[in-house]
């Protein structure tokens, strides 16, 4: 290795896991021995606070991984072996080891040569910094999977694992670093050191032809090094070298993703990255971190034993703590500023995803309170209905008797008052599944204002939108989030109002249940969607293990332990209330997201208005969390707020994905418009009024640069590097390009 420094990498206590988020061994490899023993388990490539993967908890790498899958031919001869990763990194350490699918058929692929590749790089601790090193590393060497580019990303470990240990004295970021310089090409004249010849000029191929491609300059240049020779490689020697670099180039430019070299580096200081599809995101995992202990290691745990994404599970623990803690505490922002703790969540996964499991395991607390509660209240409730049965029958005896001027209109009112007026002992019930507006509102009185909605179907939405009725009725869940109060009318009772109702949803739906949803405008035109905190978890459909460790009992019992302790508290609307530091750290939220109303944000500005609030709600619930019993007694803390603010800016991030998965989000239908219009004029670099012309729907600059920005943001377009204006000139208009990889489709 460069220097003797080893490859360090970070280890889970599983093999194949894809719901695992911890890593908490820190190993060193230097040399096959140590290689082996470590992909033997899974692993990540960087090490991350409290040992928990997640982009925000970057600390730092010294190696990079690259996945290669061939799955871009099924013809053999152009597949990537580690025979082409061993010459076109000659100089570089790394690590390779073939994957658990090697030669293993997987999906509608054949079997094929598969493996991990773990590149040793300069130390990095910028999180941003070590993704461009991954897109460089992709842009160059387009056969490393498109998908693995993300800086959480773990590897899957293999049982007794083939390993290839690699030295070399060049770390890869400054390989990557010489291939992109013109410079380190023409100033080849150094002296070539006696030994090895063939393998330093199968080096040198190797570098060459990657940046000039097979044209006679790079045949030139590749000669050039060779006359460094003492005595020089004969001819034959050198034809030989060249021919097989340039099956390795022809190999290359089978690669979807490829970028010729005329095009690579003819662009300035550009790194260009893959392309961001527009119907997918890069969207942080939830943060389980910002979680008390408690729910957390319960968290982890179902997603282990379900082998689904941590953040069904953490994003459900707070809906069911909501459910559990709401009518019973409000939270004061400030003095005429209060929220209660009742939040709204839909998590959206496709099919398969093990949605209703996930959520049985996160409500299942719940159910057994309930049901323990209407064992108590058994006796209470058979004595009631047997009370009722008997006003009911002398209420129709009074009617009969009165028929036959036997009784007075006054005794048979005061009957019918008498009923009404009782209230008899009903069943406990928490929550309800699919249910209409008024059978909830119902619910809602029967049970002191609170109720919860708790689906993994999603038919509550066709419900709402009156697709089973020709009333449709939303006031019960606008002021069940709100708490305003709701006015009940009964037929053969009085009315009623519940005062401060306070309804939580936890909800997970199919991506299908929210198309279009931004249409109707009986969701969004009323205030509805803004209302919901929306998850959308990467799937882990493809890489679950068979076995899964099954939830510890202690952290089984601690979880069912805190739902009781909250159900079971006779609280009623308490407030609590802030500390200084954590109104501090809210204060600066609510500036920041005021700024980014009008910006940023704009497209789900009814969202975002309500982001603040959110915040403050989240904060309440972890606060709860942490004091279950009597939570009035303690002010949230700034740390509790910060980890608020943390879970918000997850679902801030959800959020503008979801309203786009909505149609909500006209900004990414004018960007794909835009870009058919530069693909079809095959634009290399254009202008502001270029874009305009192409696209006349685009009537002023400012309507245009949002599009603009989200090309460059999604990476299809960068602004073009200029020289800098000196004096008074007058600096020119800005200047776009356009990645390569986008004209080559």
């Amino acid at each position: 290795m460069a220097e003797d420094t080893p490859i360090i990498v970070y280890t889970a206590e599983y093999i194949g896991n894809a719901a695992n988020c911890l890593y908490p061994n820190e190993v060193k490899i230097t040399d096959e021995v140590s290689a082996k023993q470590v992909f033997s388990t899974d692993m990540v490539c960087a090490r991350y606070k409290n040992n928990y993967r997640s982009t925000a908890n970057f600390e730092v790498a010294n190696v990079l991984p690259g996945d290669c899958d061939n799955d871009h031919s099924e013809i053999a001869a152009e597949w990537i072996i580690p025979e082409d990763i061993a010459d076109l990194f000659a100089d570089v350490p790394y690590v390779l080891y073939y994957s658990r699918h090697h030669m293993k058929s997987k999906g509608e692929k054949s079997a094929r040569p598969r493996f991990h590749v773990v590149f040793l790089i300069g130390p990095e601790r910028d999180a941003e910094r070590y993704a461009d090193l991954k897109q460089r590393l992709l842009a160059a060497f387009p056969f490393f999977d498109a998908n693995a580019m993300d800086v959480a990303r773990s590897l899957f470990g293999t049982e007794d694992p083939l390993v290839i240990y690699h030295p070399g004295t060049t770390p890869l970021n400054e390989f990557l670093d010489d291939l992109e310089n013109e410079q380190a090409f023409a100033n080849m004249g150094h002296a070539i050191p006696e030994g090895s010849r063939n393998s330093t000029m199968s080096r040198i191929g190797a570098k060459i032809i990657k940046r000039y491609g097979d044209t006679a300059k790079s045949k030139e240049l590749f000669l050039q090094a060779a006359e460094q020779f003492i005595p020089p490689l004969e001819d034959r020697e050198l034809e030989s070298i060249w021919a097989g670099k340039q099956r390795l180039y022809a190999k290359m430019r089978k690669q979807p993703g490829y970028i010729p070299p005329d095009a690579y580096n003819g662009i300035g200081s550009v790194v260009w990255e893959t392309p961001l599809p527009f119907d997918e995101y890069d969207l942080p995992t939830f943060p389980v971190d910002a979680l008390p202990e408690t729910v957390r290691r319960y968290v982890l745990a179902v997603a282990e034993s379900t082998q689904t994404s941590v953040d069904m599970a953490a994003v459900e623990a707070l809906g069911v703590v909501s459910l559990c803690s709401q009518g019973k505490y409000f939270i004061r922002g400030n003095a005429d500023w209060v929220e209660p703790l009742n939040i709204y969540t839909v998590v959206i996964l496709p099919p398969a995803e093990r949605k209703s499991s996930v959520l049985s395991m996160m409500i299942r607390p719940v159910e057994e309170y309930e049901k323990e509660e209407n064992s108590r209240r058994n006796a209470g409730i058979i004595e009631s209905q047997m009370v009722l049965s008997r006003l009911e029958k002398e209420k129709r005896s009074l009617v009969e008797r009165a028929s036959k001027g036997k009784a007075t209109e006054e005794e048979v009112r005061a009957k019918t008052t008498e009923i009404a007026k009782y209230e008899p002992v009903k069943p406990l019930r928490l929550f309800v599944d699919d249910v209409t507006s008024e059978k909830l509102t119902s619910v809602l009185a029967e049970n002191k204002g609170r109720a919860a909605v708790v689906s993994a179907e999603g038919g509550i939405f066709d419900i709402i939108s009156g697709l089973y009725s020709r009333n449709v009725n939303i006031d019960v869940f606008l002021k069940g989030h709100s708490g305003d109060t709701i006015r009940v009318d009964r037929i053969g009772r009085a009315s009623e109002s519940i005062i401060h109702p306070a309804l939580t949803m936890v909800l997970a739906v199919q991506p299908e249940v929210l198309n279009g949803l931004m249409s109707n405008n009986t969701f969004r035109g009323r205030g509805l969607t803004a209302r919901f905190l929306y998850s959308m978890p990467k799937s882990t459909v493809g890489s679950r293990s068979f076995s899964t460790k099954s939830i510890p009992e202690g952290v089984r019992a601690r979880y069912q332990a805190l739902i009781e302790t909250i159900l079971s508290s006779d609280n009623e609307q308490e407030p609590i209330s802030l500390d200084d530091g954590a109104r501090e750290v809210l204060e600066d939220l609510f500036n920041e997201i005021e700024g980014r109303l009008k910006g940023d944000l704009a497209e789900i500005s009814d969202w975002a208005g309500k982001f603040v609030g959110a915040v403050l709600r989240i904060s309440g619930i972890l606060h709860v969390m942490k004091y279950p019993k009597d939570s009035m007694f303690d002010a949230v803390d700034r740390e509790t707020m910060e980890h608020a603010v943390t879970i918000g800016r997850y679902f801030l991030a959800h959020a503008k994905a979801a309203y786009s998965l909505m149609g909500a989000d006209t900004v990414n239908k004018d960007a794909q418009h835009l870009l058919s219009f530069i693909k079809r004029e095959r634009l290399a670099e254009f202008s502001r009024r270029d874009a305009m012309r192409l696209c006349r729907s685009f009537k002023t600059a400012d309507s245009l640069q949002p599009v603009l920005n989200r090309l460059r943001e999604y990476g299809y377009i960068a602004v073009k590097p200029q020289e800098p204006v000196s004096g008074i000139a007058r600096r020119p208009s800005e200047v776009y390009v356009t990645n390569p990889a986008v004209l080559n489709t």
